[in-house]
Formats: structure tokens, sequence, C-alpha cells
């Protein structure tokens, strides 16, 4: 199947990005005729084609345009630096790489893509009539860095992105009365797929979204349903109050209590617990979170994310580490394997899944095993402060940024942790792509200077 024939034509605005809006009827339209655009540069099925076009309305009629013909997508985070989209294009070779007027000039300051035949977006001419394909064709290839910087392959297939539009329409509001802010592809996908309209940041090729602008757009275009990561809804409430917003899933990152209690009351809020290789793991409606849960937030318990979704398998192996498999689970090892997701945590008595940390971040001396997060949650509940916990040499210590709170206060909180000292440095370091999570190893460099 197609994830095409689940498209459905009408004239209600499907995309908006700034002053651009287009319809369900056009943009397939216009996708369809892209279609027959790659087919006659040669483009056939089984081709991977690179797609070097940031988050827009011409990324969506491309992607439309080579599924029609069964051509694969390929997406490479360009954020990550030349040599890691040289290696990638060289492993992968793709037969295209599809570019607009500004990336088809930056394509030149990677030497691999000199090499690879350049097309730009065509929406001119009869459109590509849709292949069915197998369940098992090809959907998009996706790259990340891996543990050990080598590009690492993430297949999804049509018959996976159709699965993981189901689960997720089962657990998340796909109404097609909401208007959705686009942040994140793979629910805008599934936005398509439901009819409902969705507006895109107007960021283009700035390296961040501005988040002034957005929470116009918000207001302006009357966005009811948001989904994003916590820093960007920390971000927005700088600049509005939401008052159009009706429901908000967070993902991406951990969401501590001090972004939650800066949300208006009139929000459903929803918490979203999932990875790159499976999305959705566990869903939370945070009204259903009681006082016993929140002590134990404050206590170091951890953060709780909900119960685990139907669709999908969950285990609690060694290290304490999550282990997924199910329909909406990329496992390594092929279909019915174990996912490590690299998290840890634990099933409270109530069947509720709560995260502890990274495996990669566990600390286990003579006291025995801390997780560094549980100690974020408990700073973050008092304080409404960051910090990372690491092990130096025998000692366990804190690392803050600047802030007007004195060592005994902090240690005060964390009795029973047996951590040594507090360290203050100007500012935590956090991760580049959501903003929402501590860089570990460079708050390490940062340290040992």
């Amino acid at each position: 199947m197609n994830i095409l024939n689940h498209l459905t034509k009408s004239n209600k605005i499907a995309l908006i990005q700034g002053k651009k809006k287009i319809s369900f009827t056009d943009l397939l339209e216009q996708g369809l005729r892209f279609g027959t655009y790659l087919t006659h540069q040669g483009i056939k099925k089984d081709d991977a084609v690179l797609i070097f076009i940031p988050l827009s309305i011409t990324l969506y009629k491309t992607m439309i345009g080579a599924w029609a013909i069964g051509a694969v997508p390929i997406f490479v985070d360009f954020s990550r630096g030349v040599h890691f989209v040289n290696d990638t294009v060289l492993r992968l070779k793709p037969k295209a790489v599809i570019c607009d007027h500004i990336t088809a000039l930056a394509r030149l300051k990677y030497p691999s893509l000199k090499k690879i035949k350049m097309l730009k977006i065509h929406a001119r001419g009869v459109q590509a009539p849709i292949l069915n394909l197998d369940d098992a064709h090809p959907a998009l290839l996706t790259f990340t860095s891996g543990t050990t910087g080598t590009p690492k392959t993430v297949v999804r297939s049509h018959g996976f992105l159709m699965a993981q539009y189901e689960v997720l329409k089962e657990h998340l509001d796909f109404s097609s009365h909401h208007t959705d802010l686009g942040t994140l592809a793979v629910f805008t996908l599934a936005n398509l797929a439901s009819l409902m309209t969705t507006v895109l940041p107007t960021k283009r090729y700035q390296a961040k979204v501005i988040p002034k602008k957005l929470a116009r757009s918000i207001e302006k275009e009357s966005v009811s349903r948001l989904i994003g990561s916590p820093k960007l809804i920390s971000d927005l409430l700088q600049y509005s109050k939401l008052k159009t917003v009706e429901v908000v899933y967070l993902g991406g990152a951990p969401v501590y209590p001090s972004v939650i209690k800066k949300i208006p009351e009139h929000i459903d809020l929803h918490l979203v617990y999932g990875s790159t290789e499976a999305e959705p793991i566990a869903h939370l409606k945070w009204s259903q979170i009681d006082e016993v849960a929140l002590e134990k937030i404050r206590s170091g318990y951890g953060l709780p994310v909900g119960r685990v979704v139907p669709e999908v398998e969950c285990m609690i192996g060694e290290d304490h580490e999550i282990l997924v498999r199910g329909v909406t689970v990329l496992a390594k090892d092929g279909p019915g394997t174990w996912h490590k997701t690299g998290d840890t945590g634990f099933f409270d008595e109530t069947g509720s899944l709560w995260l502890t940390g990274k495996v990669s971040q566990t600390i286990n001396d003579k006291y025995g095993i801390l997780h560094p997060f549980a100690i974020e949650c408990v700073l973050d509940s008092h304080f409404g402060i960051r910090g990372a916990v690491l092990k130096e040499q025998q000692h366990r210590i804190v690392v803050i940024g600047e802030c007007g709170l004195e060592e005994a206060q902090i240690l005060a909180v964390l009795e029973g942790f047996h951590v040594d000292r507090v360290m203050k440095i100007e500012a935590l370091p956090m991760d580049k792509r959501h903003g929402a999570k501590i860089d570990y190893e460079r708050v390490k460099e940062m340290i040992s200077k």
C-alpha cells in the first residue's frame, strides 16, 4: 500500500507557511506532477533520492512526487557537518539530490554532492499515477550519527508509516477540525492523512525557529493543537498565552515540572514518550497526575510518562534499560526483536512507566546505583534549575549554571543521594536538536579544563 493512497483531495487548506497556503487537492496534484518530472529525469522505482530542502510546503510536494513513482527519499542531518554528509552520501550513492534555489548553491560545499545529478522542484505537466507498493517498500531513509559517529541508517517502510499513523491516531487527537503547529515532520504526515491543517514555521534557512514570529503565526492562524519539545513551548510562552491552543503534546525531551507549571490551565496537556526508532511508546494525560506522583518526582523517583500504548510491548532489561518491540518499533535486528532505547526506567505499582535517565549516564559506585536524571527532577521541582550529576574520581558532584543559590541549599534537598559538592559554571550546555537535554559530554569537558 502506497502511503499516498491515504491522502484525500479537498479544497481545505493543508499547509500554511507565512503568507503561502496550499489546499490538499493542490498539494497532491503538484506533488504528482513532480513525480512525472522525476520519471522524465530518469528516476524510477527503488531509486534513492537525497532531499536537500528545509521544512516547507515544497518539501511535502517533493516527498509526494518521490512516493508516487516508488522512489525512496533520503534525509540527512546537514547540521552534523561536511564529513558526516559526505560519508553518508558516499555510502548510499543516491541517484539524485533534489534542491530548491538556495540549497542548489549550498550543496556545493559538500564534495560528494557535486558529483550527483541535481534536480530542482518542478510541478508542471501531467500527474504521475500512484504506484501500488508492497507494505515493505522503503518510504524514508534517515541517518543518525550513531554511537561511533558512523552514519546509521533508519529505514521506514510504507507499511510502517501507516501502522505508526494508526497507533498515533488511537492515542492523540487527530480531529480534522484542529489546526496544528507542525515542527515535527512525522506528525505533519499524519496530519495530512487526517485532513488536518498544519502551520509550518517560517524559519526556512535560519539556524533556529524564531519563537516571537511563531507565536504570532499561532494567533493569526488560530492554531488549536501543538506538538513539540518542552523547549519550544517554553519559548512560545514568553510571547503568547496561547489562547487559541486547546491541546498540547510534549515529547522529544524530558518535560520537567517547571515547564508544566508555565502552561496555561485552559490547555489539555499530554506527555508522549518515544524515540526515533519507536514512536509512540507511552502516553500520559497530565491532568491525571496526583499529588502522590508529584511528591515522588520531588523525592527523586524520576518522571512519569504514563502507560505503554497497547500496540507496543515494553520490559525493563539489564541495567534498568527500557526495551520495546511492536509494529511501530524499528528494531535493529528485525521485526519482533527487542529494541534498546538507551533510557533507564521502571514500572510503578499502577503499571505506569517512569523515566530515570540514560544508561550511559548511570553512576554505579560504593553507594549503589544513581540515575542522574532523577536528581535533575529534584532540582527542577525545588528550585526550577537544571543540574548535571557526574562522578569525579570517588565523588558525586552536581554541576549547575550560575544562580543565586548557595551550595548548602542544594545539598540539603539532595540529602540521601550522597552528593559531595556543587560546582557552578557560567551556563549548562544543552543538546543542539531540541535544546532541552543537558549535554553531559560537553559538561565533562568544561569542568576538566
